[in-house]
């Protein structure tokens, strides 16, 4: 019908499906649509994108039980696309699922994860939540608290290096500071401490949808702080015992790095193609699997911002048909774009594919006053792009590289391999919590629809969303996703127990003062018969 919510499940879990419109058609109180979608070839499921794109639906549940690589993919090239509509994205994985693909569901930049189990009301709850704040009550006990825990900000690692880290985030970071990230080296005792520095950050060169690329170097062992009262000598044996390992780590890094360099690859040459068609997405091959970076927009909203972001090699940019409405990729934004590169990006020097161009190669060159340009009068060719690409591609590979020094070797860490995904580690107090959802507060500033990561009281991501009470500590409304039926259950025991604390703590005081209390009565009554039993002790008599 006309006028209500779309939604997709793209998948073939016919089963999950049926619970999901039952769990839809009993606790959502908005006009809706739930449609059912599933392609198991790579190109056909890369076209759903299209789908989407066409149909501009309010969320999307997408199944990554099966072809798992493959929707993955649609995931992150939704996550990577700007869209003029907003919509939830829900990744769904079964308990047959590798943990790893449950990790890198929410590194794709899905809003949510969920466990295809009976617990699925919170699938819709969440959804809902999102959509429509307020709209839909989950109903179940919420309990006050204080509980100061530790959680994580997932984070996506490019590359490391004989001295640190480089990884993408949302989070703001500070240069020079020192932050707690919990990486696969640390978890491998390669590099013991969690500790890095901040030494730069940029939001230019990202390989992910994340807004900053960093550069962090590694503390290898944490700082030795003596304890008040401590001697000098040992102070001093202290410190040199850590330089000692602070050594055979960077030894033990070093070794890693030699190990892997074989298994590292880095895609050099970047292809942006600004196409309201997404002709790329048409019954392709994947984009990921070519050997260069491909990045798909409709248009260009902040020319300068996608260009700082991706720094392209070629720019295949397909003209608007005039009869299109609303166009967008016009003459004059083409202009805009030339301009831009001439002012600002003239290092980076892009070579232009103009494709549906009225002028030819020479006549656009002309006009623009540049030089890298070559004209199209059909419609966007992938097969010519890809030939461009493989030009520029193998170009860039036979371009004479200086061996770099050993300190400055870099492992490219693949965006599958679970060592991709780290996590920045930040306090929170929890002050309110159920089954479903918390309160919770923190000085971290956060980004409003990121996802956190707690291990206590048992493994589960959040949903970060504001509230409306902000005092002086930010306050934050997280969505609980991310759980199987075992830790559902496990998360329920606890909220009961918070609500018997108070109680238990009372009762506990009691008894342990009726124990007292009883002891002291006993050792009086132990003491008075000892007293009583020496007074009837009969006299000693004496020698005759």
């Amino acid at each position: 019908m006309a006028g209500n919510l779309l939604f997709y499940y793209f998948g073939d879990d016919e089963a999950y499906f049926k619970t999901l419109q039952g769990e839809m058609r009993l606790h959502c109180r908005l006009a809706y649509d739930l449609k059912k979608v599933y392609a198991t070839d790579e190109k056909k499921i890369q076209s759903l994108f299209l789908t989407i794109y066409k149909t501009r639906p309010a969320g999307i549940f997408i199944d990554f039980s099966k072809n798992t690589q493959d929707y993955l993919h649609l995931a992150r090239i939704i996550a990577r696309t700007p869209l003029e509509h907003s919509m939830i994205t829900v990744g769904l994985v079964d308990y047959l699922s590798p943990p790893e693909v449950l990790m890198e569901s929410v590194a794709t930049g899905v809003n949510l994860t969920h466990i295809k189990s009976a617990e699925s009301f919170d699938v819709v709850f969440d959804v809902m939540s999102l959509i429509s704040p307020g709209q839909m009550s989950h109903g179940f006990a919420t309990a006050g608290l204080k509980e100061d825990l530790e959680a994580g900000i997932p984070v996506k690692i490019g590359y490391i290096h004989n001295e640190g880290i480089h990884f993408e985030t949302d989070y703001k970071l500070t240069k020079g500071s020192k932050i707690v990230l919990n990486h696969h080296w640390a978890q491998k005792k390669t590099v013991p401490s969690k500790t890095v520095t901040i030494n730069n950050i940029t939001s230019m060169n990202l390989f992910y949808q994340f807004k900053y690329a960093v550069d962090a170097e590694f503390m290898f062992i944490d700082e030795f702080l003596p304890p008040e009262g401590m001697d000098e000598a040992t102070i001093a044996e202290k410190k040199t015992e850590r330089e000692d390992l602070i050594q055979y780590h960077h030894k033990l890094l070093s070794r890693w790095i030699d190990d892997n360099m074989s298994r590292s690859f880095e895609k050099r040459a970047k292809v942006l193609v600004v196409d309201g068609e997404f002709k790329f997405y048409q019954d392709q091959q994947r984009t990921d699997k070519h050997p260069y970076t491909i990045r798909c927009v409709p248009f260009l909203q902040d020319v300068g911002l996608e260009l700082d972001r991706f720094q392209p090699q070629v720019i295949a940019f397909a003209i608007d048909k005039k009869e299109k409405d609303n166009p967008k990729n016009t003459q004059q934004a083409l202009d805009h774009l030339v301009n831009a590169i001439k002012n600002k990006f003239s290092d980076i020097s892009p070579f232009i594919i103009i494709f549906n161009s009225e002028f030819s190669s020479k006549q656009c060159q002309d006009n623009l006053q540049y030089a890298n340009i070559m004209a199209v009068n059909g419609e966007m060719s992938v097969d010519l792009l890809v030939r461009m690409a493989d030009i520029f591609e193998k170009k860039m590979a036979s371009m004479p590289v200086t061996t770099p020094k050993k300190s400055e070797r870099r492992v490219y860490i693949k965006k599958t391999n679970s060592a991709s995904i780290s996590e920045i580690m930040i306090p929170i107090k929890i002050v309110k919590l159920s089954e479903s959802d918390m309160i919770f507060q923190t000085d971290i500033p956060l980004v409003v629809g990121s996802n956190l990561h707690l291990t206590t009281p048992v493994d589960m991501y959040v949903n970060v969303q504001l509230t409306k009470n902000q005092g002086k500590v930010p306050e934050y409304h997280g969505l609980i996703h991310c759980m199987g039926e075992d830790d559902k259950k496990e998360l329920r025991r606890y909220v009961n127990s918070i609500f018997f604390r108070d109680h238990d703590a009372q009762v506990n005081a009691e008894t342990e003062e009726f124990k007292k209390l009883n002891e002291a009565k006993l050792q009086e009554k132990l003491e008075n018969e000892s007293i009583s039993a020496e007074s009837k002790e009969p006299e000693t008599e004496g020698e005759t």
